[in-house]
């Protein structure tokens, strides 16, 4: 399953997991292909991980289907997090309330795939 966020959805995503940062007190970290969500906030020494361990990550296509769109194609649990009772659809759940759109049952504000 692919889901297509515009771009002020898509936006709004990537400024929440910016401001919820893993170094910063929060558990994400965004990038241009997607977001890794953590354990906690990263505790160790210079701004590094410490006992923060990685959960996973939701990943995407930037500008597909169409120029300012995103497209969610994959989420992937490590084993660090499978070891916690993580599964994909927790991972995709907490990516999607950033963004404000409910991770359970139908998605109505999120876009259709635009075929142009």
């Amino acid at each position: 399953m692919e889901l297509v966020f515009p771009e002020e959805q898509a936006d709004r995503l990537l400024r929440a997991a910016e401001e919820q940062d893993v170094a910063a007190g929060g558990v994400f970290s965004a990038g241009p292909r997607g977001v890794q969500v953590w354990s906690e906030p990263w505790n160790g020494e210079g701004g590094t991980s410490g006992s923060s361990v990685l959960l996973g990550s939701v990943e995407w296509t930037a500008n597909a289907p169409a120029r300012t769109y995103i497209t969610i194609h994959r989420c992937r649990v490590t084993r660090a997090g499978q070891a916690r009772g993580v599964g994909e659809a927790d991972l995709l759940r907490r990516v999607l309330d950033l963004a404000g759109v409910a991770g359970d049952g139908p998605r109505p504000g999120l876009a259709a795939a635009d075929p142009r």
